[in-house]
C-alpha cells in the first residue's frame, strides 16, 4: 500500500485492545470488522497471507486456536516469531504454499475456518491466492477475507475467477467493507476494503456481489489508476530502471524492516 497516515483507531471500543507496537494498516472499519468476524468465528485453525509487521496477526492469534502466517519475507519471521506462541511462520510464495499447507493442517487434525489475504496485490498475485484456496477441496465452512478488494488491480484478480465451477461456494461480496480514495500531493490511489467469500455451506450461490460498485467507479475515473492501466505496458522496465537510478520500490524496502 501506499506510505499512508492510518487511523490509529483511538478510541478504540472493543472486547480487544490493539496493541499499537505493532502496525495495523487498516482503516478503522477494517479493524472493527476483522475483530468482530473472528469474535464470531472463534477458528480452530487461521491462515494470514502478508504478515509485515503482525498488525492484524495480533487479533488473528487471540482468536484463533492456531494460526499460520506466509509472507515472501523473513522479517515477520524474524521479528515476531517470539512473540506469537500459536503462530508457526512460512517463507516464500503464498499460492506454491497453501496446497501444501492444507494437508498440513488437516493431517493434525486441524480445522480451517478462516484466511486473510494481505499478501500480493497485484492482479495475477490475488488471482493465484484465490485460485489455490479454491482448489482445494476444504471439509470444513472456510470464510476468506481479502484486503484491499478497493484497489483495482487486486479487484480484477478477484473478477478474473470463475467461480461457477467451485461447487463448496457460498458467497461472494467484493465491497463487505468499502474502501476508500487516497489523495493527496504524491497518490490518487483507491485502497482498503474487505472482499469476503464464503466456502463450506449448504448452499451455493456464485454471484459475484459489487455492492459499492458506483463507488468504485467513480473514484477510478478520478484516480491515477486509469493511467497506471494505460502504462502497464512498461512496467518490465521498471526494476531496471531502478536498479540503474539506485532506487528502491516500496516493495524492496518491504522485505527487510528498518
Amino acid at each position: 500500500m501506499s506510505d499512508q497516515q492510518f487511523d490509529s483507531g483511538r478510541p478504540f471500543f472493543s472486547n480487544f485492545l490493539p496493541n499499537s507496537d505493532y502496525d495495523w494498516e487498516m482503516s478503522r472499519a477494517e479493524k472493527y470488522t476483522l475483530i468482530g468476524l473472528l469474535e464470531h468465528l472463534k477458528p480452530d485453525c487461521s491462515i494470514e497471507i502478508g504478515t509485515y509487521r503482525g498488525g492484524s496477526l495480533q487479533v488473528i492469534s487471540e482468536y484463533s486456536r492456531k494460526v499460520y502466517s506466509i509472507d515472501i519475507s523473513n522479517e515477520p519471521k524474524r521479528t515476531l516469531k517470539e512473540k506469537f506462541d500459536n503462530v508457526s511462520f512460512s517463507v516464500g510464495k503464498s499460492a506454491e504454499i497453501l496446497p501444501d499447507l492444507f494437508k498440513t493442517i488437516e493431517n493434525k487434525g486441524g480445522k480451517l475456518n478462516f484466511i486473510l489475504v494481505d499478501g500480493d496485490h497485484s492482479k495475477m498475485g490475488v488471482y493465484r491466492d484465490l485460485r489455490a484456496i479454491l482448489e482445494y477441496p476444504h471439509k470444513n465452512d472456510l470464510t476468506v477475507l481479502i484486503h484491499d478488494s478497493f484497489n483495482p488491480r487486486s479487484r480484477k484478480g478477484m473478477k478474473m475467477i470463475d467461480y461457477t465451477k467451485y461447487n463448496h461456494v457460498e458467497y461472494i461480496e467484493l465491497d463487505y467493507v468499502q474502501g476508500s480514495f487516497w489523495q493527496n500531493d504524491t497518490y490518487r490511489e483507491m485502497w482498503g476494503g474487505f472482499a469476503l467469500v464464503k466456502i463450506g455451506g449448504k448452499e451455493r450461490n456464485t454471484t459475484v456481489n459489487e455492492s459499492a460498485e458506483k463507488a468504485f467507479k467513480a473514484s477510478y475515473k478520478h484516480s491515477v489508476h486509469p493511467i497506471k492501466d494505460a502504462l502497464q505496458f512498461l512496467k518490465p522496465l521498471q526494476r531496471p530502471l531502478y536498479r540503474v537510478l539506485g532506487r528502491k520500490k516500496k516493495s524492496d524496502k518491504y522485505m527487510k524492516f528498518e
